[in-house]
């Protein structure tokens, strides 16, 4: 079987290579017609056709159906010149502005005598006679909005699939051009029910409403194709809504409802208005009934996403005025970012409205810890062996949610090793044994510091922006109970990036959690796997090192909401082993949703988690929570 790309282009200099690079090596030759270009599109076809099989022929343009049948019988006649077996070879066509995607085509064995293949236009998907068997006397029928004369089957979107990008060179008056050639042919024609439909879209896209409106009735009661009909009925409600008639816009949405209960897009639009307009409990129920319908099998401009997620995006935010559970909705939110990125910020945003202080015993810390550094403040506490610890001092403070330094100094922290039973300082660690080559920046001082058990002691990794010049990067190396530093070593970044922080460390190894989106660990090599994750990880920032509970491990993250000032929501994440993350909990806060900050977790008794948290980078507290007020979710 070979394949011809058969391509009708008019001014599309700035799209046409990428449409001929997308089929290299899927395509045996490349037939293009162009029908009038003023650009130098003609230029590009005729220098890409040098060292490839095919043509390029002119044809003055009249209208889409004469002339894309032009564009095949022009390929016809060429691939007969050829002497190719046309009975065994299929025309592809596209417009300049689609992207092909060959998925398992090359390995079909094609017989019909044509296919409609799935075309992706945003949100919309439906499928068009894309692949024609070229011995068949193929016509395209209509003006505009033209469909191909002749027998098809359908190919799935694993086979074959197109990318309709939609930013052509003749886009630019597209809608009153279709316009005036609907009218024209509606005039020749005054019973055509496909110009009806599309007359009425075109006017839908120029924002006549009531046109439109008047146009999509016209064409439900010329009657036909039920698909048509029924998005007809779904589209009158639009214009309805867009004519501020609500009550017309809902009795028109049940209407193709009543019409069509397996399309579910009717459903999302009475949803997404009734939220939007406060009336929640209504909004809801729409939503109930709308999510229960599974992914039609229509063939008409589908609206996928409403089938796949927004549904359940309503939910996230429906469940704040008609769920009295806040975990209830955080659940629903959580399940919604485990299944799609779409809006998973304002989905984070939402976390504010959901997230509970998790019930535990609390202490503060600060009156007790030892102040070794004047001026300086205690706040991030990182455990290994308790009760020793090294605790971060800074010297700046948080106001407003900004950070304040006294004046004229940079950003400063020191570190102390400190019993925290005793609250004494076994020593202030020395940052001059560091012992590598410094450069000049703003933040100075070992900040975040984790405490670890690798293979050769005690060890620790902190970020510094000291010791790499313009980046920021993890330090690593030995963590000495005399004060002292050895060993250090500055660490790469696995991607070159210009600020790497949050590694987390495994106990008792030399590997490190890098990323949680893909999950990517390392080791002395490298990057050892590379695990992907659902899209509600690309949020996750590393909190506390990974910690053993019973045969599992259990790492605390946190994900952050870009306010002013920044809110942090925390859940663990549960490792059946290093590389098999099997549950999460609910995101919750410690106290509010604020700037908390935890960079070590230990286990106080076989059921409890201790945390030791600063809050605004200061006041340090040590949270002990029952296993027992967590909630899980599977992944």
């Amino acid at each position: 079987m070979k394949l011809v790309l058969i391509l009708m282009v008019k001014n599309e200099s700035a799209i046409l290579k990428r449409c001929l690079e997308a089929v290299k090596g899927v395509v045996d030759a490349y037939c293009i017609l162009d029908t009038g270009s003023s650009d130098t599109t003609v230029e590009i076809a005729e220098e890409f056709l040098e060292n490839q099989v095919g043509c390029l022929t002119v044809e003055p343009w009249k209208d889409f159906g004469y002339n894309r049948t032009v564009s095949f019988q022009r390929a016809h006649a060429y691939l007969k010149e050829q002497c190719w077996d046309l009975k065994d070879t299929y025309g592809l066509l596209l417009d300049a502005d689609m992207v092909f995607k060959a998925g398992t085509l090359k390995e079909q064995n094609l017989q019909e005598t044509g296919y409609t293949v799935v075309q992706v236009a945003g949100t919309l998907e439906y499928p068009n006679t894309r692949l024609v068997r070229m011995d068949y006397p193929w016509t395209c029928i209509g003006v505009t909005h033209e469909y191909w004369g002749g027998p098809t089957k359908h190919l799935s979107k694993d086979v074959c699939s197109i990318d309709d990008r939609n930013d052509g060179g003749c886009k630019s008056d597209k809608f009153e051009r279709d316009v005036r050639l609907l009218e024209e042919d509606l005039k020749r024609d005054p019973t055509n029910g496909r110009s009806m439909f599309y007359l009425a879209q075109s006017y839908h896209c120029l924002r006549r409403w009531d046109e439109a409106r008047k146009m999509y009735k016209k064409r439900i009661f010329t009657g036909g194709w039920d698909e048509e009909i029924w998005y007809s009925h779904y589209m009158v409600a639009k214009c309805w809504l867009e004519l501020k008639n609500v009550p017309k816009f809902e009795e028109w949405m049940q209407r193709a409802i009543a019409m069509r209960p397996s399309r579910a897009e009717a459903y999302y639009q009475l949803t997404k208005h009734f939220r939007e307009h406060s009336k929640h409990y209504k909004a809801y129920q729409y939503m109930l009934d709308g999510k229960q319908i599974p992914l039609s099998r229509d063939a008409l401009f589908l609206e996928t996403d409403v089938y796949k997620y927004l549904f359940d995006y309503e939910a996230t935010i429906l469940d704040y005025y008609v769920q009295p559970d806040r975990k209830k909705g955080m659940r629903t939110c959580v399940d919604y970012l485990l299944k799609t990125d779409f809006n998973r910020s304002n989905v984070i945003f939402n976390f504010q409205f959901y997230a509970q202080p998790v019930w535990s015993r609390q202490t503060d810390l600060l009156p007790r810890l030892p102040k070794p550094f004047p001026g300086y403040v205690p706040t991030a506490i990182s455990v290994c062996d308790y009760p020793l610890a090294n605790v971060r001092y800074i010297n700046y403070w948080m106001e407003g949610g900004e950070y304040k330094t006294p004046p004229g100094e940079p950003v400063l922290t020191e570190n102390a090793y400190v019993n925290l039973e005793t609250m004494e300082v076994v020593a202030k660690m020395d940052d001059s044994t560091i012992g590598l080559p410094k450069f000049s920046a703003n933040v100075m001082g070992l900040e975040d510091l984790r405490l670890y058990r690798s293979t050769s002691g005690l060890s620790f990794v902190a970020t510094t922006q000291e010791y790499a010049e313009g980046k920021v990067r993890l330090l690593q190396g030995r963590y000495n109970p005399d004060g002292t530093y050895s060993d250090c070593k500055v660490l790469d970044s696995p991607h070159e990036r210009p600020c790497e922080k949050n590694w987390l460390p495994f106990q008792g190894t030399d590997m490190m959690m890098y990323g949680w989106s893909p999950f990517e660990v390392l080791d002395r090599t490298g990057i050892r796997r590379s695990i992907p994750m659902p899209p509600f990880f690309q949020s996750f920032c590393g909190s506390a090192p990974p910690i053993s509970v019973g045969d599992k491990f259990w790492t605390l993250v946190h994900v952050v909401e870009y306010s002013k000032p920044r809110k942090y929501y925390h859940l663990f994440v549960e490792h059946q082993s290093i590389d098999k993350i099997t549950r999460i909990t609910l995101p919750f806060v410690f106290r509010s949703a604020a700037v908390e900050y935890c960079v070590s977790c230990r286990l106080s008794d076989p059921t409890t988690v201790t945390c030791y948290v600063s809050f605004a980078d200061a006041n340090p507290a040590q949270i002990d929570i029952p296993f027992s007020s967590l909630d899980w979710v599977s992944i």
